[in-house]
């Protein structure tokens, strides 16, 4: 009699793994099946994040009808060495990604086309400190890279107003993110350069 539900508790517990076995491959099954559907709409929605984003970048106005037409007109993509980058008119653009403080900092810097003088840096994305380093996305913030020099390596200011051709400001309160971008923009610049075949 004691057998009995020793038995009855093994097929009970042989029924739970099944169920949790067969739970697991229907969940991955339609996981999968939700990415492979979502994934042309994604895929769109970077391309129109990246022109729009490249566009403004540029200076070249455009509108949700025709950003498409315009940026087939407009801007050309250029790669060397597994490096791409995009031309207009007489500017360069470069989309960059790095680690910040807490995690990772995407953009787009825009230079003239001999890559002497920064035009305008854009952060798309970023996780800083909300409040503090996520001032690094801040437009008021991001004025402080015009025309500034590409020739060499972007330095932070520190405890004083950036005033050299190679210097911007940092964020009070939020230097490692400031610096974290800094890094990012200057190795952005550099691949970018070496790309070209351009010396520094």
């Amino acid at each position: 009699m004691r057998s009995e539900p020793g038995r009855f508790n093994l097929k009970r517990k042989l029924l739970d793994v099944l169920f949790i076995v067969v739970l697991g491959v229907v969940s991955v099954a339609l996981l999968l099946a939700a990415q492979s559907y979502s994934a042309p709409a994604v895929k769109r929605f970077q391309e129109t994040r990246l022109k729009t984003n490249l566009l403004t970048a540029a200076g070249i106005p455009w509108t949700n009808e025709d950003f498409r037409s315009v940026f087939d007109q407009r801007v050309r993509e250029q790669n060397r060495d597994g490096v791409s980058w995009f031309a207009a008119e007489s500017l360069v653009m470069y989309e960059f990604k790095g680690r910040g403080l807490w995690g990772m900092i995407e953009g787009i810097v825009t230079c003239d086309s001999a890559l002497s003088r920064i035009v305008n840096v854009r952060v798309l994305s970023q996780e800083e400190t909300p409040g503090l380093g996520d001032r690094i996305g801040d437009v008021d913030y991001l004025v402080t890279y015009q025309g500034r020099t590409a020739a060499g390596p972007l330095d932070l200011a520190l405890r004083h107003k950036a005033d050299k051709a190679n210097e911007v400001d940092a964020i009070s309160g939020a230097t490692l993110s400031s610096r974290a971008l800094v890094t990012i923009v200057n190795e952005a610049v550099a691949k970018l350069r070496a790309a070209k075949g351009e010396q520094q």
